[in-house]
Order: C-alpha cells, then sequence, then structure tokens
C-alpha cells in the first residue's frame, strides 16, 4: 500500500512533530514547520498525532495512488487535481478529504495563498526514524533525505481510531490573508540591549520577509536597522523555535523549527507558538509587524 512519486515541486520532506530532548547534544527538534496544518491533516484522516506527514512547499507535487484510502493536503490554498485510472478527472482544493484508488494521479497545484502543504493519508507514512522522529532537519542533515521522482511512499498503520469516518469532509481555512500580517510575540531575555528607540521600532515597522529565508530561519528586512545599546559580544545561549535574533546589520532572523541549538546574537523578542506556525506560511516579499502578546 503505497504511492509513487511524480514530481516533487520545489521540496518534498517527511516531517512529524520533532525529535526531543538532544538540545544538549547538538540536535534540533526540526518537526513541521506549520504544526496546526500537520495537526489538522492527520486528524482530518483520523490518524495519530505522531503520524508522518509530507511538508510541501509551494506546490506542483504530484503522486500516483497504488492503493485505496483517504488523502488531504492542509496549509496552503490551492486547487488539487485527481485524474483516474480510467481516465476521469475530478477537482477539489486542499482542506478537501479525498478517497484514492490505485491508479489514481493526484496534484497539489501552486499556491494561491500560503507557502508550505502538508500532505497526510489514512496511518500516516512509514519511514525509518531517527532518534525516535522521522523528520528531515536541513541544518544536520538528518532523518530521511528529500523526496525524488520514482520514490515510493509506503502507508503506515498510524491510526488514532480504526472506526474513523469523517462527517465533515472539508475543513475550514485556517489561516487567512492580510495585507500585512500581525505576529505576536513576548519580550525577548535580551531585549535591554536595544535602545529604546529601536525596541518602539520593533513593535511600529513593517518588515519584508527575504528570499534568503528557509526552515532554518526567516530572515527579514527593515527599512530602519535596529540598533543595539550594548556593544560588547555575548557568548551563546540556547534558542528557541520563534526566537527573533538580531545580528549587526540590524536585520531581524526569526528562528524556524531547524534553528540551531545555540545562537550568539541577541533575542529581541519570541514568537507565540500560533505566531510560530503562521510564519512557516510566509512568502518572500509578504509584510509583517510584531505586537506584544
Amino acid at each position: 500500500m503505497s504511492f509513487k512519486v511524480i514530481s516533487t515541486g520545489p521540496q518534498a520532506i517527511f516531517q512529524d512533530r520533532g525529535r526531543f530532548g538532544f538540545a544538549s547534544s547538538g540536535v534540533g527538534t526540526s518537526g513541521s514547520f506549520d504544526r496546526l496544518s500537520a495537526a489538522r491533516a492527520n486528524h482530518a484522516v483520523g490518524n495519530d498525532p505522531n503520524a508522518t506527514v509530507v511538508e510541501i512547499l509551494l506546490g506542483g507535487f504530484e503522486i500516483e495512488a497504488q492503493a485505496i484510502t483517504s488523502i488531504i493536503f492542509t496549509g496552503t490554498e490551492a486547487a488539487v487535481s485527481v485524474r483516474t485510472a480510467a481516465g476521469h478527472s475530478k477537482n477539489a482544493t486542499t482542506n478537501t478529504i479525498i478517497d484514492v484508488a490505485p491508479g489514481d494521479c493526484i496534484r497539489l497545484e501552486p499556491a494561491a495563498l500560503g507557502m508550505r502543504a502538508y500532505f497526510a493519508a489514512r496511518g500516516g507514512f512509514a519511514v525509518e526514524k531517527t532518534l525516535g522522529s522521522a523528520s528531515t532537519d536541513l541544518i544536520s542533515r538528518m532523518g530521511p533525505p528529500p523526496l525524488e521522482i520514482d520514490d515510493v511512499i509506503s502507508l503506515a498503520t498510524d491510526i488514532a481510531d480504526s472506526q474513523w469516518w469523517p462527517k465533515l469532509r472539508q475543513l475550514p481555512v485556517a489561516w487567512q490573508q492580510r495585507h500585512i500580517e500581525t505576529l505576536n510575540v513576548i519580550r525577548g531575555p535580551r531585549d535591554k540591549w536595544f535602545t529604546p528607540e529601536s525596541l518602539d521600532s520593533f513593535f511600529t515597522q513593517i518588515f519584508t520577509v527575504s528570499n534568503d529565508s528557509n526552515r532554518i530561519g526567516l530572515r527579514l528586512n527593515s527599512a530602519i536597522p535596529l540598533e543595539r545599546r550594548m556593544r560588547g559580544e555575548l557568548k551563546s545561549e540556547g534558542m528557541v523555535r520563534g526566537s527573533i535574533q538580531v545580528p549587526p546589520g540590524g536585520n531581524p532572523v526569526v528562528f524556524g523549527p531547524d534553528h540551531p541549538v545555540t545562537g550568539g546574537y541577541p533575542v529581541i523578542a519570541v514568537l507565540t507558538s500560533e505566531s510560530c506556525d503562521r510564519s512557516a506560511q510566509l512568502l518572500p516579499g509578504d509584510r509583517v509587524r510584531f505586537t506584544l502578546a
């Protein structure tokens, strides 16, 4: 029982809730960038919360079903097309539970909104785990490699409810498009390293997501770089997902799931859990502001 990969799009990687408890050994948590969307995907098809999903960058992902099962894509807003073995076509969208049969070709089109989609199938995917997790960590190169054309994805049996059958076949949209995205933060442990003017600027100016962003971190460009009050060097200290570091250039970097476990730049603020998930869907060029939670 499996799927054959026909197209991966820009990137398709396995993820789950992450690997925990190894930061002291230099191993980060990793896991799905948009944890809410990944959890919604697993819940929609009756999977265990720890079931493995595929995180898809932007879209253009296509697979051929080799078993009867139910699937869903979440995270982005995009069209989903199914071409049956008999040559019939049917159209759907993300956030829709789709029943597929052997020979069906399923394609996730490029996203109209959002950056990362999550593909879940009933039972999850059978992937070899490293340190208890199937997550691909791009900074440490730990976990399974990114999917490639002609790979075969086998189904697992990570099912939460054997009697599952959804009454709701179409999930509500999780994220709404906004002209300027507001991310909630708490003050960081090193906010006093910045001038009062820079602290005020951090909460009042609009930042733009850079093209250099990835799962390790979102790089933000600012019209007014943030200035430090303290000029000395900071010893490396532990980091968490959502930490907002400010390098000497004054443009913030928001740590994603594959962030390094330590960092040497002062952390001005830290995203809330929900805003960490929301940041996964920000595209280069999107504009964001920060506000205290």
